[in-house]
């Protein structure tokens, strides 16, 4: 893939400030959850978080807010083509930035706790 000259003559779009950003509740992210139809281990790959982070996102006394960055980046791979993906991908390899999105997802954690067997 290669960033075509047509791509480098548009202007430069500078990222606006974030200055008004309200984070998706807990609720919210539950509720994107149960819409998506997603475990909690696929609702923390859609937002590229690690998977143990994501219940800090979703609970607790005092959960952590998805940042607009990661909610960019979600609602990005929902609404692009595959095709613009890509081009985002290329237009990244221009400035030096590699990602092979192709490649193997880690392992999914085993569960923390064993479950009890009918001998136990």
């Amino acid at each position: 893939m290669t960033v075509s000259s047509d791509d480098h003559a548009k202007p430069m779009r500078i990222t606006p400030p974030v200055t008004d950003y309200r984070a998706p509740t807990p609720k919210d992210l539950q509720d994107l959850k149960e819409q998506f139809g997603l475990t909690a281990y696929e609702m923390a790959r859609l937002f590229a978080v690690q998977p143990e982070q994501w219940r800090k996102h979703t609970g607790g006394q005092a959960p952590r807010e998805i940042s607009v960055t990661r909610a960019f980046f979600m609602a990005a791979f929902q609404v692009l083509s595959d095709d613009e993906i890509e081009r985002v991908v290329a237009y990244m390899a221009s400035f030096g930035a590699r990602w092979n999105m192709d490649a193997e997802p880690p392992p999914r954690p085993e569960p923390r706790y064993r479950q009890r067997n009918e001998a136990s």
